[in-house]
């Protein structure tokens, strides 16, 4: 039977203590756990050593002791050609390459893990990724094409090459308006609540993982870090951040402590960018020696001040407006919808990314939005709003017919 939410959150600690074990200390594990948790015994054994196998899947070939970083533009990986290096950061690194074997043409993005030596946890993250990746059918997210091992032991994934800008670098760089900018973020919310609805939560939203193209189509990237909430095996649950690899000035505080995540600290994630596309800068501007003393400090920074009040110098001129036009247009509503998503506390956030859609949509609509909606005045004033907006549309349109006749 399916585990209820107490005992998922248990089962997830638990995780935590033993995933870094090899199969043989994962058995040892298992079999000296306390009473209090053997109720969980089964669930837990599933996902431990489901894990171990997955591992040993791609584990089986020898491992390659030299550093992917020190791999060639030409050299070729598996049945892919390097052509050159997209980018690189934390435990992996991207390159565009092609199909060499010419059983088709296509271009992919090639991810590869960047380490000097083998580590025992790389075979289990990239057949999680996998996984999870092979789930994801939606317009909006890259998508998996392949993946393998090559016959020196490196790991591979081979994805969709989107070729786009980074959402606040592309939104810029068309001066595009609020609207428009929120209109391109719904795009966004729909992919992240589909990956929820795949019991899939992010873990790394940031405008480095959401590239937009040419055709102003938005794809959601990298999902190295993510969770799987639920599997196929529904007793089966995997979570856990590898190293420093989210990134602290998106991640929620709870993601920050290390408790255990779920669809809301996507939210607040989500929360965080549309701050930044809005306002020019994120919420929180915090200097740091260190991850752990930025960790540190983002865990103890005070309530977000509202995006109104907090505009970046430049950032009305890249929305075609002026500092005070854009000012006023974030205050109210604006104002409220990003506050309500970066609660500090999970539960007074949006309950999903399609609730943060939807109030975004009443935003755009002239529709009281539910994130202010407590107060009367407020719901009379937004009404009157969206009566003038009725009537103006019903002039424009008797308008045209007229023109026409």
């Amino acid at each position: 039977m399916p585990l209820s939410a107490r005992s998922m959150a248990q089962m997830s600690r638990l995780l935590d203590e033993a995933l870094d074990l090899d199969e043989a200390g994962r058995r040892r594990w298992l079999g000296a756990l306390a009473v209090e948790h053997r109720e969980l015994e089964l669930a837990l054994r599933q996902a431990l050593l489901a894990e171990a196998g997955a591992r040993k899947r791609l584990s089986t070939l020898p491992r390659l002791d030299l550093a992917a970083g020190e791999l060639q533009s030409g050299e070729q990986v598996g049945p892919y050609e390097l052509v050159h290096q997209l980018g690189a950061g934390g435990m992996a690194q991207v390159w565009l390459a092609h199909r060499a074997d010419g059983a088709f043409e296509r271009e992919v993005a090639l991810k590869l893990p960047m380490v000097r030596r083998p580590r025992h946890d790389l075979a289990s993250r990239f057949a999680r990724e996998c996984d999870i990746l092979a789930r994801l059918e939606h317009p909006n997210i890259a998508r998996l094409y392949d993946a393998g091992t090559t016959r020196e032991g490196l790991h591979y994934l081979a994805m969709e090459y989107v070729s786009g800008e980074p959402l606040v670098v592309w939104c810029d760089g068309r001066h595009l308006g609020v609207s428009e900018r929120l209109t391109l973020f719904l795009q966004v919310l729909d992919a992240v609540q589909y990956a929820h609805r795949q019991y899939v939560i992010h873990r790394d939203i940031k405008p480095s993982n959401i590239l937009v193209t040419e055709k102003g189509e938005v794809r959601l990237l990298d999902f190295g870090v993510a969770k799987l909430l639920k599997s196929d095996k529904p007793q089966a649950q995997l979570t856990q951040v590898y190293g420093s690899a989210l990134t602290p000035e998106y991640a929620s505080p709870e993601l920050l402590r290390g408790d255990v995540v779920d669809a809301a600290s996507d939210v607040y994630a989500l929360g965080v960018v549309l701050y930044e596309l809005l306002a020019g800068r994120r919420p929180y501007q915090i200097k740091a020696a260190s991850a752990i003393q930025l960790r540190e400090r983002m865990l103890l920074a005070p309530r977000a001040k509202k995006p109104s009040a907090h505009v970046e110098p430049l950032a009305g001129a890249a929305r075609a407006t002026t500092q005070d036009q854009l000012a006023r247009r974030l205050k109210g509503d604006l104002d409220a919808i990003v506050l309500k998503a970066l609660a500090r506390q999970p539960a007074s956030r949006y309950d999903s990314a399609t609730s943060l859609a939807d109030d975004l949509r009443r935003y755009l609509s002239g529709e009281p939005v539910q994130a202010r909606c407590d107060r009367l005045a407020y719901r009379l004033t937004r009404f009157l709003l969206q009566r003038r907006m009725g009537m103006a549309r019903d002039r424009k349109r008797r308008h045209s017919s007229e023109c026409q006749k």
